[in-house]
């Protein structure tokens, strides 16, 4: 991350380049080290909206539901007290052991977030809560609130993202065409507060990240081979997962433009604007802040 300190003298930086700097380094905490070090990922933009969105105290214990390659959790846990990892598949989970086990305040859990022993196996409470485009891949989002509201601690925060956009342009099962549908579905499950909204990035953000990830990326899966319609709904059964050793050799190169392309994005400022919903859920991203 990029700080500027000031002292008792005055900087000789104007107050807009000082509010860019601040900007740029305003994303998830960055050593130079993480471009070595940090698991191979895609550039995860979503982590944007979890920094934005859901601040989380030093001493903080964090559930991450869906973690991916564990990159987000690999910055989170030199930040917060501990971080338990949940995904569903054993490889996917077998991969984090492997590649995060000698981070010690990060915990592993293989089980459903649906399943109703789901506390059980995560066998205490958390501070906050976290899923970052997961929600639409779950089967029974009302069980998932129910669990994720029953190993909240009161007072804690839960923050979901999720494209609501239903098949075929989306590649979820669950999505929601009435906003008091999802209100209805938050509030059964026990929390006492929320606000659920839609987030797009600014129009320089979006830009860049078009120009600077997503024609390259487009580009890069037409001509790969595979199967090109696959949409998998579990991490251990996407491109990146199964050809990972593959790409381990440019992990250093990725994760550089990676972070180049991240702080290009906060040029402008902050990288996401909230709206509301409306009567119009479908085909936006969805971001679901709840309290216990």
């Amino acid at each position: 991350m990029i700080t500027v300190h000031e002292g008792s003298h005055k900087s000789f930086l104007p107050n807009a380049i000082r509010s860019r700097i601040a900007a740029i380094g305003a994303g998830m905490s960055f050593r130079w080290s993480d471009v070595f070090d940090a698991p191979l990922h895609d550039f995860p933009i979503r982590d944007e909206i979890l920094c934005q969105y859901l601040p989380l105290a030093a001493g903080a214990d964090v559930l991450e539901v869906g973690p991916g390659s564990g990159f987000t959790a690999f910055r989170l846990a030199r930040r917060v007290r501990r971080v338990t990892l949940l995904d569903v598949a054993p490889r996917a989970v077998d991969e984090l052991r492997t590649t995060l086990g000698n981070i010690p305040n990060i915990q592993f859990v293989c089980a459903d977030v649906t399943a109703s022993d789901l506390p059980g196996r995560l066998g205490h409470a958390f501070d906050a809560i976290f899923g970052l485009d997961v929600f639409e891949y779950v089967k029974d989002p009302a069980a998932c609130l129910r669990n994720l509201a029953g190993v909240l601690h009161p007072g804690g925060e839960l923050l979901l993202t999720f494209p609501n956009v239903p098949p075929p342009i989306g590649d979820g099962v669950t999505w929601f065409t009435k906003l008091s549908a999802l209100e209805a579905m938050v509030a059964a499950a026990g929390f006492t507060t929320w606000e659920i909204f839609a987030v797009r990035p600014r129009r320089f953000a979006a830009a860049v990240y078009a120009a600077l990830h997503e024609w390259p990326l487009r580009t890069y899966r037409r001509i790969r081979a595979g199967d090109k319609h696959a949409r998998p709904q579990i991490y251990e059964a996407t491109w990146a997962f199964q050809h990972r050793e593959r790409l381990l050799p440019f992990k250093a190169s990725l994760h550089l433009y990676w972070t180049v392309l991240g702080w290009a994005m906060r040029l402008s400022g902050r990288v996401f604007i909230e709206e509301p919903v409306g009567d119009r859920p479908l085909g936006r991203q969805l971001v679901i802040r709840a309290r216990k």
